[in-house]
């Protein structure tokens, strides 16, 4: 979450004169269709779409003690969402903002929902605190977080990572590099073909659908979340499963009991494709299925 830390350090470091009633924002800029477009807000909520044209357009109301900079450099342009003076209420911001397809977002809030669809561009990122994070797209790579919120992606990818302290999360479409990270949040993922994917969750269950890619490697852990993975039924890996003391179901090889004592583990091997697939939970149930 640095871009998060790097935008909260920045509003409580701004300084600007005095109080000031809501504006209406309505800003255009030309831009290059790969550059980089940067959104911040501290409440409210952050809607992007896309467009053909090599340029940016942002609508919508600062609140009655906030400001809109905008910043432009060589890489793109940035808007940003300040406080005027330090309160504890300054009111809520609704940005709308259109930007070329293929340009990469960056999107922050903190107290603002985060809404994206249509983009193309290389890298993707959406940060919230207590927010929801949705997006909706096809890119090189996609970094999602939230705190408290919820985080839902739908789209494709050829890196993605996702993560929710508190939230649920739900990824659809991607494939290669996949990363998703909860803490009491459910996560949901349903993927292509994995090259490379670590799923992890405290206490929150993980459901993954997918396959693995020949040389592949899937770590897929909790600590009391049950785990479920499907699998195609013709998936050729090197399977290891174990939990301390939850239950292991397995269509793939046989799972084994502790002869003295709670728990069980599963060791299977089917091909030679190099794929690994490794499970583990401390007290959460794990099913591996066929599709």
């Amino acid at each position: 979450m640095k871009n998060l830390q790097q935008f909260i350090i920045s509003l409580a470091i701004s300084v600007a004169p005095a109080a000031a009633l809501a504006d209406d924002i309505d800003v255009r800029r030309d831009i290059a269709s790969d550059a980089t477009v940067s959104v911040s807000n501290i409440a409210g909520s952050i809607e992007i779409t896309t467009w053909s044209r090599n340029e940016v357009h942002l609508t919508g109301e600062t609140g009655p003690n906030q400001e809109l900079i905008v910043t432009e450099s060589d890489q793109g342009i940035r808007f940003e969402i300040r406080e005027i003076e330090k309160k504890s209420y300054s009111g809520e911001s609704d940005l709308e903002l259109v930007v070329p397809a293929t340009a990469s977002i960056v999107a922050i809030g903190v107290s603002a929902d985060i809404t994206i669809s249509g983009s193309r561009g290389a890298r993707l990122t959406a940060e919230s605190v207590s927010g929801d994070v949705e997006v909706e797209a096809d890119v090189g790579r996609a970094d999602l977080e939230s705190v408290s919120g919820d985080v839902l992606f739908r789209g494709s990818a050829e890196r993605t990572y996702a993560e929710s302290v508190s939230g649920d999360v739900e990824i659809h479409g991607v494939g290669g590099e996949v990363d998703v990270q909860s803490v009491s949040g459910d996560a949901i993922v349903f993927a292509s073909i994995v090259t490379l994917g670590k799923f992890e969750s405290v206490s929150g269950s993980l459901e993954l659908d997918l396959e693995a890619a020949d040389g592949g490697r899937l770590t897929i852990a909790t600590m009391s979340g049950d785990v479920i993975l499907n699998l195609p039924a013709s998936q050729s890996a090197e399977f290891s499963a174990q939990s301390f003391s939850g239950d292991i179901d397995s269509r793939f090889g046989e799972v084994k009991h502790e002869k003295y004592g709670p728990g069980s583990h599963l060791k299977y091997s089917s091909g030679n494709s190099g794929t690994v697939i490794r499970v583990e939970s401390f007290s959460g149930d794990i099913d591996i299925d066929h599709k």
